[in-house]
């Protein structure tokens, strides 16, 4: 993944989205930019999880060394984002106008919106998103995804047959860093640097076809038997990578239930709600799925279904105690139970 040069070289940014590969790599790439190797003990901190506007605050209130910069990174600023009406004026005026010689990172494990209300929807964040200093890092709709498996192939020196990369986003979800994945497995067996759709169907024929897809299906279908039995078979064919994936599926299928309540709200319609849920004019016969699953589930109801995916993404990544398997139980239940009552 490249990090824009727009966002790395901002010296107040913010950072958001699930792919936890690609928070660090922009992490990392902004950092480049702004701190200075030789004072970063004295010039940079790194506030605590959950801290509040305040500690950001006196934090980059704090004096740097002579001719450094003060850097101030917030690595689980949720928190601080939820709510764009309670933003302090203060910290207002703050992200506005910034200290002299200051430089500031919030970081997002969730993606955010820039709906109304919502926090990318609000001064001076909504400012930000237009001069290019909000970066995303999330799981990709399919033709971001496809787009994004085209650009990483062509870095990688692979040649797609037509429609291949369309194949493997469909296959994989949108997840950046089960692509990324997937096209290094591929890069590994095409000794000659084409991949051709029969490659795809051999290097994911269980965990693409007969599982994920399989899984994702019958949640849509609210087939709980075929979907806890697609589950079962992803698990045990590939443990620790079908975890992962399966929640791609889901954080793609849940993103567009949110998009909809936005959309909803906006009054869109027609070709300007499919556009709003990133699909296209062939995939129209999709939007009664997700109308009657929203429906069903109200505003509050795809918000609980997306705090559940962002909890079963914490349990799979080990911070929480839970394993993986009760969590993608219970999602699998409720995704289940959204689309098919």
């Amino acid at each position: 993944m490249s990090v824009p040069a727009a966002f790395a070289k901002s010296e107040y940014a913010l950072l958001h989205g699930e792919d936890g590969e690609g928070r660090l790599r922009a992490i990392e790439a902004w950092k480049a930019v702004h701190v200075d190797p030789e004072w970063a003990d004295f010039s940079l901190s790194v506030c605590a999880e959950g801290c509040p506007w305040p500690e950001v605050q006196n934090a980059l209130s704090e004096c740097a060394p002579l001719g450094a910069t003060r850097v101030v990174i917030v690595p689980q600023a949720e928190n601080l984002l939820e709510r764009p009406k309670e933003l302090p004026a203060s910290i207002k005026a703050l992200l506005a106008n910034p200290i002299s010689d200051t430089r500031l990172l919030l970081v997002s494990r969730s993606a955010l919106s820039a709906g109304p209300g919502r926090i990318l929807g609000s001064k001076p964040f909504s400012d930000w998103n237009t001069q290019g200093r909000v970066l995303k890092v999330g799981a990709l709709d399919e033709r971001d995804a496809v787009a994004y498996v085209e650009r990483e192939a062509s870095a990688l020196g692979l040649r797609l047959d037509s429609g291949v990369s369309a194949r493997i986003a469909s296959r994989m979800g949108g997840h950046p860093g089960i692509l990324r994945r997937t096209l290094e497995v591929l890069d590994l067996l095409a000794d000659d640097r084409r991949v051709g759709a029969a490659m795809v169907d051999q290097a994911t024929f269980r965990l693409g076809e007969q599982s994920a897809f399989a899984w994702s299906q019958a949640c849509q279908k609210g087939q709980l038997a075929k979907a806890l039995e697609a589950l079962r078979v992803a698990l045990e064919d590939e443990p620790s990578g079908a975890p992962l994936m399966l929640l791609g599926q889901a954080r793609r299928e849940v993103d567009r239930l949110c998009r909809m309540v936005e959309a909803r709200a906006q009054g869109l319609n027609g070709g300007e709600l499919l556009a709003a849920l990133g699909l296209s004019p062939k995939q129209s016969f999709l939007l009664d799925g997700y109308a009657r699953a929203m429906d069903r589930l109200k505003s509050e109801g795809v918000h609980r279904l997306l705090r559940q995916v962002n909890q079963t993404d914490l349990d799979l990544k080990g911070m929480a105690l839970s394993g993986g398997r009760t969590p993608l139980l219970l999602l699998t239940t409720s995704l289940c139970r959204a689309f098919g009552g």
